[in-house]
């Protein structure tokens, strides 16, 4: 087979075509709307501004017909004579199978066809080639010729696959700046902003920043990420004498954007060594405006050369923004939660609880955040003789009013106790002065107790329940159980209600277990998940109560109620007198 010049092989396709083609035993219609046919499939606008060439095949032979543009797309510029096996020579091993069975799908039958393929180009690189055209029948009306124009697409093709990468990137980009807001969104804790941050700065391309905001009338830092102590210091400088891309923008109101560490060697190169140190390669400082109006400050940086567009400035203006939003709201948080726990922890037992003939353990776990906080309690109160009361108990709701009531209720079952009242009287008295606060369905509140008198002398053990979990019994060398009794309502629901007591005898070191629901996750058929509470005592092995109070709150904690605190009482009989008879 000889090479032809390119005008040949173009007067081939569009004007000495129709010889070729009439060499089918086509008629001159035919030949017309075929070469019609093959002009508009290989003529496509995604053709313009590429090399392209053309070529004819004879499918039983192998010969190949083709320009000196189409052999030099395909590395063979020296060519004379080519047949398709040397084509396919071209074609990457990784490919081949791929293109052969491609090709024989297409020579099954005529009609147009198009197929992209990759070969090695003269240069040895890859190059992306796209050839369009029509299969021609024989006089027996098989497939006997391809005609048609082959295109390098190379270019066009990496075009492509970089503004996918750009769409993918802004895609990706869109994902994490979502993720960020959210998990920004439900920080409650400046902690929780730094560890998201940590995660979402990828978003903005950044990999740390430094948040200064205003803190008993001084501009300080409040949160920081990626950096070391040293770097923060020197960079959150607001020294006049040598001035940093924060005290920058705070003193003009303004961002300061540094593209390059170049920059900030000409405007701060007393900061040069800090930036080598950390690796930042650009950094950007803008204006944050708190709700008190006061100017702070949000400086991220970047590990590679940043252009700061229009567009990343907006991104970066508004991350600086919820940056600054989140981490006051999460500081007032904070604070308030402070002074919420700092109530509710005055108004339980100070120090540790003790008692003649007992060992006891006491934690307290509170789940809630900022200003909600809880209203379970304990209480250990000495009674007339050696016998101790030990009380557990949940005000309902999470607010100052459910810790306020908290005091009050504590107060006045610890009053009634000390005025000599059994465990069922107590709850009755403390039952009616509830209900009687309730003057209104709005402002009523609830709550459950447990209230178990303690003799160590006798070992003896009576109990009241007012819809609070019942205790739990671990007797030495026997399997935890519960210390069942009536539930009975809980406090102030109804003030007539009468409370009834149980008794039970218990040997001496006998652990009593007792505990608010915020300990326990309600299962079907288990009101509380005593279960749950049974198998942890069951499978310790601690002997010291702190610590078993500690194994209890860790291996519980998991499955606890969303919000709900918890308040875990434990008390062992050291010694007693007279005979065990348990039932």
């Amino acid at each position: 087979m000889t090479q032809r010049g390119h005008s040949d092989v173009t007067d081939l396709v569009t004007g000495s075509l129709s010889g070729e083609v009439a060499g089918t035993g086509l008629t001159d219609e035919q030949t017309t709307d075929i070469v019609a046919d093959i002009a508009l499939t290989v003529f496509h606008p995604s053709a313009t501004m590429v090399d392209a060439g053309f070529f004819a095949w004879d499918i039983a032979s192998g010969e190949v017909i083709c320009d000196p543009v189409t052999f030099r797309m395909h590395g063979l510029s020296d060519r004379l004579v080519a047949t398709m096996d040397v084509f396919l020579s071209r074609v990457p091993a990784d490919d081949l199978v791929q293109v052969q069975e491609a090709m024989r799908t297409m020579v099954a039958s005529t009609g147009t066809y198009q197929i992209e393929y990759r070969v090695l180009g003269e240069d040895g690189g890859m190059r992306s080639m796209e050839a369009r055209g029509r299969i021609m029948p024989g006089p027996d009306g098989h497939p006997a010729r391809m005609m048609g124009m082959v295109m390098d697409v190379t270019a066009l093709r990496a075009r492509r696959e970089e503004e996918e990468r750009q769409l993918r990137q802004l895609a990706d980009r869109a994902a994490k700046s979502r993720d960020f807001t959210a998990e920004l969104a439900s920080a409650s804790s400046v902690a929780a902003i730094v560890e998201a941050a940590s995660a979402g700065l990828s978003a903005y391309g950044a990999d740390s920043f430094i948040l200064m905001a205003t803190r008993d009338a001084r501009l300080e830092v409040v949160a920081t990420c990626g950096l070391d102590d040293a770097s923060v210091r020197a960079l959150s400088s607001l020294d006049a004498a040598q001035p940093t891309p924060i005290s920058m923008c705070v003193d003009w109101r303004a961002p300061v954007y540094l593209p390059e560490r170049e920059s900030l060697a000409d405007d701060f190169s007393h900061l040069v060594e800090i930036a080598e140190k950390s690796g930042q390669q650009a950094w950007a400082a803008l204006p944050v405006i708190d709700s008190a109006n006061r100017t702070g400050a949000c400086l991220f940086g970047f590990p590679e050369q940043q252009e700061f567009s229009a567009e990343e400035r907006n991104l970066l203006y508004a991350a600086s923004g919820l940056l600054s939003q989140s981490v006051e709201r999460a500081r007032m948080h904070e604070t308030q939660h402070a002074l919420a726990t700092a109530l509710q922890q005055g108004m339980l037992p100070r120090g540790p609880l003790t008692a003649p003939g007992l060992t006891i353990a006491t934690r307290y776990q509170a789940a809630t955040s900022g200003i909600e906080i809880g209203g379970d309690f304990y209480d250990v109160v000495s009674c007339a003789g050696d016998q101790v009361a030990l009380v557990i108990g949940d005000v309902q709701g999470h607010n100052l009013l459910a810790a306020s009531l908290m005091g009050r209720l504590r107060t006045a079952v610890h009053a009634y106790t000390r005025e000599g009242h059994g465990p069922a009287e107590v709850m009755t008295r403390t039952n009616r002065w509830l209900a009687d606060l309730n003057t209104g369905p709005d402002i009523a509140l609830f709550a459950t107790c447990c209230f178990v008198v303690v003799d160590p002398v006798t070992g003896t053990l009576t109990m009241s329940r007012a819809g609070h979990p019942p205790p739990v019994l671990l007797s030495p060398g026997r399997e935890p159980r519960i210390l069942d009794c009536d539930p009975g309502l809980p406090l102030g629901v109804e003030s007539a209600t009468e409370y009834t007591t149980r008794a039970v005898s218990v040997e001496p070191g006998s652990l009593l277990v007792l505990t608010t629901d915020g300990l326990l996750e309600s299962d079907a058929g288990d009101d509380y998940n005593l279960s749950r509470l049974l198998d942890v005592l069951r499978l310790s092995h601690a002997d010291d109560l702190d610590e078993l109070a500690n194994d209890l709150l860790n291996s519980v904690q998991r499955s606890r109620r969303h919000g709900d605190d918890v308040a875990l009482l434990l008390a062992r009989l050291d010694t007693m007198s007279g005979r065990s008879c348990l039932p």
